[in-house]
């Protein structure tokens, strides 16, 4: 399948592209600058051969997603985000005066199939591809990516083992689960200076995870941060559940309850959390605090799925809508909302789609520094070159996801810092870290 965009602008930005460009603080010779840079990103997002890189046409951007199986709700936004941002870099004018061309495969949630797709877009001359959509998925594409040689940029997914070692043409975007200042660790962070602040310290701890995928990461970061950072709390019980099994949460939430916990870390996708909540909520009984981490914690449909279940719980998340726009911004994350719904029929993305969203911007900074964008290693040399300090700090204004980019030796984002929020009033609020705040965190929760 082959995609070229124009993107939907907000309403208040349906103006002439050069007035918006030149109004304000850009410059004329900015705008030179930034229709440059753009017009080199636009051209990769196109199918075809590598021959359409040199003769001057679109630049093709390979995206493997799954938009049919168990993980097309993560697949599917991502590719509409994806798309979305090619359209906002497209309309300001490409990446050296060309668009960005979007190929999208579909893996179907299969890890065996990803292996023959990225051959099939590496044969068919695309330097760079995105995706893919969840952990397992993308665990494989890392390593078919090292071995067909052609840098795979990770947006959002989040196990560590993505990268693995020895990794060379593999880049994630996002902290992962397992870093230190990842979404796990810094949620008990989150958890335990609210409970300080309010004068009521956390003193024991019980953890439930789902046993597959990022579960047991999500396991390992809490009670690695709890022993090394917080050795007064006690982990009184960990419980792990085989999610394609339990439909019933009554007997964990009945043992968890006997043992009555301060904090409960939970950890589950959305079959799992949407169920725990409510099972959680009618036994009567309420922790002082939960703490989850992405999965069905942060997941759009989790608070009107849950309803009041949800209330208080606080989340090491991707990404909220209410984040601050950076200085420089020509897309904010209240703008790429409305922008996502608009097009969308309705839709609300999450962090998901905003983590693949910026992927673009990313790749539009890396493609207006490369020496040769038909060329696989030099596409590689300029990811490794990517600086972004912060929201919307890339050359566009359209990173709209947090602390910015600087990939390390081994293709982490160094900069990546784990955004924690709490369901306040129904809405994802964002508390921490204190440069990300823009609200208060309640504690206890109820």
């Amino acid at each position: 399948m082959t995609c070229t965009f124009s993107i939907p602008m907000q309403n208040h930005e349906r103006t002439d592209l050069m007035k918006r460009f030149t109004g304000g603080r850009r410059s004329a010779a900015k705008v030179v600058s930034l229709l440059t840079a753009a017009a080199l990103a636009l051209s990769a997002c196109g199918s075809g051969s590598g021959d359409a890189a040199e003769d001057g046409g679109a630049i093709k951007i390979g995206v493997i997603a799954a938009l049919t199986g168990i993980a097309a709700p993560y697949g599917t936004q991502s590719l509409n985000s994806f798309k979305l941002a090619v359209e906002d870099i497209n309309e300001a004018g490409g990446v050296d005066g060309r668009d960005l061309e979007v190929v999208a495969l579909d893996n179907r949630s299969k890890p065996e199939e990803v292996p023959a797709l990225m051959k099939r877009l590496a044969s068919d001359g695309i330097d760079l591809i995105v995706g893919a959509s969840s952990t397992p998925l993308t665990i494989t594409a890392a390593q078919t990516a090292d071995q067909v040689k052609v840098p795979l940029l990770v947006p959002m997914e989040a196990a560590d083992a993505i990268i693995g070692e020895g990794r060379e043409y593999v880049y994630k975007l996002a902290p992962s689960i397992l870093a230190e200042q990842g979404w796990a660790a810094q949620g008990i962070r989150a958890a335990m200076k609210a409970s300080e602040d309010a004068g009521d310290p956390i003193e024991t701890v019980s953890i439930i995870y789902v046993s597959a995928g990022a579960g047991p990461e999500a396991f390992e970061a809490w009670e690695r941060t709890l022993t090394e950072e917080y050795p007064e709390v006690e982990i009184l019980d960990t419980t792990s559940y085989d999610e394609a099994v339990t439909s019933d949460f009554g007997p964990i939430v009945a043992k968890t309850k006997e043992q009555n916990p301060d904090l409960i870390g939970f950890f589950g996708n959305p079959q799992g959390s949407f169920l725990f909540y409510p099972a959680l909520e009618g036994a009567g009984w309420h922790p002082k605090m939960t703490v989850g981490v992405l999965g069905g914690n942060t997941n759009a449909q989790f608070i009107p799925t849950v309803g009041k279940a949800a209330e208080g719980d606080m989340a090491g998340n991707y990404w909220t809508s209410l984040l601050k726009a950076g200085e420089n911004a020509e897309q904010t994350p209240q703008g790429y909302v409305e922008d996502y719904s608009e097009k969308f029929d309705g839709q609300v993305p999450d962090g998901v789609g905003a983590y693949y969203y910026s992927a673009a911007a990313v790749i539009a900074e890396a493609l207006s520094n490369a020496d040769d964008f038909s060329d696989a290693d030099a596409m590689n040399q300029a990811l490794n070159d990517v600086e972004i300090e912060g929201i919307n700090a890339d050359e566009l204004g359209l990173y709209i996801v947090g602390h910015g980019v600087k990939f390390d030796d081994r293709g982490f984002n160094e900069r990546a810092v784990g955004l924690v929020t709490q369901i306040q009033d129904g809405k994802f609020v964002p508390i921490y870290p204190e440069e990300a705040a823009d609200g208060t965190a309640i504690f206890p929760a109820r």
